[in-house]
């Protein structure tokens, strides 16, 4: 058997956002992204690329598959080049959502805030990304970020793209959708576009499947790829 990939992390690129972040302006995504991707040895497998519509205005929904040495950066650069290959020069090629806190400090009985709820806000928003916390953590904050992706979904003329398990999805086992994606999919409107992440043969690959309507299961969709049992 293979033993799994392990893509170091880019900490070059990742902090060569500094600039962006100081200034609060905007990285080129699909450059960005290239640059992860070109980096993953061996190469990525990309599946399916017939399957995007003609119209690059939909959600593409995937499963979030993250493990120790593959950070969920590796696979989203991965959709987000597919992107590009399908449609060219899109500006950006993806608007991602991402979850943008880490939990709170503790020591003993007290907690605090942690440096990432005023850090990775930031980075989301270098990178194209519209920025939610963990379910539940802040739900002012993340309705704050839903709104105004609503607000700007006339204008957004490329796939939106979101892993409805959020960071509880891990690499191997398929997670339900979070509590509310299924009906912020139904305001948003847009076909969705199913990806599967997994592994073959030491390989990243992404699989796409043809796009579903708003409002069916997006987790079904998306575990019929990958011939496996949607979640319960």
């Amino acid at each position: 058997m293979s033993e799994p990939v392990a893509y170091p992390v880019p900490w070059d690129l990742v902090f060569g956002l500094t600039g962006y972040i100081r200034r609060g302006t905007r990285r080129d995504l699909a450059d960005f992204t290239a640059r992860v991707v070109a980096r993953m040895q061996p190469p990525p497998v990309m599946e399916g690329l017939e399957q995007l519509p003609d119209d690059p205005r939909f959600v593409l929904a995937s499963n979030h598959y993250q493990r120790k040495g593959l950070w969920i950066l590796h696979p989203a650069s991965v959709l987000t080049q597919a992107v590009v290959r399908r449609y060219g020069p899109l500006d950006p090629p993806v608007r991602w959502l991402v979850t943008a806190n880490w939990p709170p400090w503790r020591l003993g009985p007290f907690s605090f805030p942690s440096p990432g709820d005023l850090l990775l806000p930031r980075v989301a928003h270098a990178l194209w990304c519209y920025p939610v916390s963990f379910h539940g953590a802040n739900p002012a904050f993340t309705a704050r970020s839903l709104r105004r992706l609503l607000r700007e979904l006339p204008e957004i003329g490329c796939p939106i793209g979101i892993f409805p398990e959020g960071v509880a999805g891990v690499a191997g086992r398929l997670g339900p959708a979070l509590p509310g994606v299924d009906r912020l999919l139904r305001r948003i409107g847009r076909p969705v576009v199913p990806a599967w992440i997994s592994e073959r043969d030491a390989r990243l690959v992404v699989r796409f499947g043809a796009a579903v309507p708003a409002g069916q299961d997006v987790m079904a969709a998306i575990a019929s790829l990958g011939g496996a049992p949607p979640p319960g």
